[in-house]
């Protein structure tokens, strides 16, 4: 099958550079997510190198090819820089960009002297499968469960670097010697391919921008800005999940019930700005005393609900206890001026295991009034909540 190459170069071209003004209104519309204005130029170079090939083949002039080659380069260590930025991954050291620009000089050099486009075709397929093999490792290691479009994007890039660790073995292997423009299939692909995998890269970099702003969207409607763990929203959707949960398979879940002592006194004599440290403080202790699996939640002010799978009231209890005597002990450090307060920053919780067939409105009640006999007893206590059937009416 024959191809008219210029005519595909300027295809390319124009195809690269939709791309690349894809990838500007990326940047332009959210100029805050990082890597975004790497991809840009990188997008930007791809265009360029290709009108630059287009000219050689033309005009016969090696200086061209030359520089589309450096673009070529150069707008993937872009890329490269773009993605490492935007995954908060190391961002490539200097010895191997350095050592990636010595090969890039050394070949083009040793092309020039020797007049051979196949040494530039082998050694540029060979940098840009290393590359991309780098980029696709970076992706796909970084990416999580829901990164969907960044595993993508990874995928893409390693079937990149697949096609062309491919091509620069044809190369090497003399599939056709140095007429490297000649119009069959074998130099037509990968124009043909360049255009394709362009757009697919460029799609799913703004799919991965999506992820992240839809990302930092559930943060902020589903986290409490200042203490950093989930919000009253967040409880209510999480508990209930929790519940269902632990009903379908006959196993226990508690609630503990937390609100910090004396905190309006706390406010008075150190400000907000003690307040809130006094707050985070609890979150740090708290996070140290319970497990992995289990949830904490700032429902409103200084109270705190935490929701414990696989526990029974006693063992809620328990580590009630120990979060309580944990706070305790090391309030005074939890802000600069705790240590001149007329009285002990403490926590006061109670604790409540949901029954069968109960909502979770309920033993959050009954959580809620077993707090609050702890406060009656005197603060800084634990105390667990009647069982269902023996509950007070709260009416």
């Amino acid at each position: 099958m024959n191809f008219d190459i210029p005519t595909l170069l300027v295809a390319a071209a124009l195809t690269s550079a939709v791309a690349a003004g894809a990838r500007v209104l990326l940047w332009r519309m959210h100029p805050e997510v990082a890597g975004l204005a790497q991809w840009m130029w990188a997008g930007i170079a791809s265009p360029l190198a290709l009108l630059l090939i287009a000219g050689h083949v033309a005009l016969s002039m090696l200086p061209l090819l030359s520089l589309a080659q450096i673009l070529i380069v150069g707008g993937l260590i872009l890329a490269w820089d773009g993605f490492s930025r935007f995954t908060g991954r190391p961002r490539a050291s200097t010895p191997i960009l350095t050592t990636i620009g010595a090969i890039t000089l050394g070949t083009i050099g040793l092309a020039h002297f020797e007049g051979s486009i196949s040494v530039r075709s082998f050694t540029n397929a060979a940098l840009i499968a290393a590359l991309s093999g780098l980029i696709a490792r970076d992706l796909l290691s970084a990416a999580r469960a829901k990164r969907v479009a960044m595993r993508a994007t990874g995928w893409a890039y390693g079937a990149n670097a697949v096609f062309f660790l491919g091509r620069a073995i044809l190369v090497a292997r003399a599939v056709h010697g140095d007429g490297q423009w000649n119009p069959d299939g074998y130099a037509a692909l990968p124009l043909l391919w360049w255009s394709g995998i362009t757009v697919a890269i460029t799609l799913g970099m703004v799919l991965m921008t999506g992820e992240r702003l839809q990302a930092s969207l559930d943060r902020q409607i589903s986290v409490d800005p200042l203490t950093g763990v989930l919000n009253r929203r967040a409880f209510q959707l999480l508990s209930e999940k929790e519940k269902d949960w632990a009903q379908r398979h006959d196993r226990s879940l508690s609630l503990m019930m937390m609100d910090l002592d004396h905190f309006k006194q706390v406010n008075d004599h150190l400000g907000h700005g003690g307040g809130d440290d006094i707050l985070r403080h609890f979150v740090a202790v708290s996070k140290l005393v319970l497990r992995g699996k289990d949830a904490l939640c700032r429902i409103g002010g200084e109270e705190f609900v935490a929701v414990l799978p696989d526990t029974t009231a006693a063992q809620a209890l328990a580590a009630a206890e120990r979060l309580r005597a944990a706070f305790a002990e090391g309030s005074e450090r939890a802000a600069p001026a705790a240590s001149v307060l007329p009285f002990a920053i403490t926590v006061s919780i109670g604790v409540s295991e949901l029954g069968p067939d109960e909502d979770i409105d309920s033993a959050l009640s009954r959580a809620d009034a077993a707090l609050y006999r702890a406060k009656a007893a005197g603060r800084n206590r634990c105390e667990s909540a009647y069982p269902l059937a023996c509950a007070p009416s709260q009416t």
